[in-house]
């Protein structure tokens, strides 16, 4: 078996054999012959591919980086540091708690939403490794 250990990756035979089984007739779109289980995982993609591209457009709004605060003679000041290209930018985000939890919180959900795409496009590699062995 191919993968990591304790995260073990189904042997391509297991994957045919589950092809196999679900060999049930069925009809795709333009009325070509597949497998019921292959016109399910074929569904299965286009709708986790927009719910990819939905993701993405979530993130395209979000800040990225982390936020850092730095005291100068006596204050904090807070910044939102982020990576552009090779280059570290810090942008000055203000010195206003509700604010930057705000902003906080606002980095956090794109870590979440990037967790969830690395895990969807994971899943996409797959099925599309299924539909390509079912043909």
């Amino acid at each position: 078996m191919k993968g990591r250990p304790g995260n073990p990756r189904l042997p391509d035979f297991f994957a045919q054999h589950i092809i196999d089984i679900f060999n049930f007739i069925g009809h795709n779109r333009e009325g070509v012959v597949m497998s019921y289980f292959m016109a399910t995982t074929q569904k299965e993609i286009i709708r986790m591919s927009a719910l990819c591209e939905a993701y993405e457009k979530q993130l395209s709004v979000l800040p990225k980086g982390s936020v850092q605060s730095k005291e100068r003679k006596g204050r904090v000041y807070y910044y939102l540091t982020y990576r552009d290209g090779g280059k570290v930018v810090s942008a000055y985000a203000g010195n206003d708690e509700s604010a930057i939890n705000e902003l906080r919180e606002r980095i956090e959900r794109r870590k979440g939403i990037e967790n969830l795409l690395k895990g969807i496009k994971k899943e996409l590699v797959l099925m599309n490794k299924v539909l390509e062995m079912g043909k």
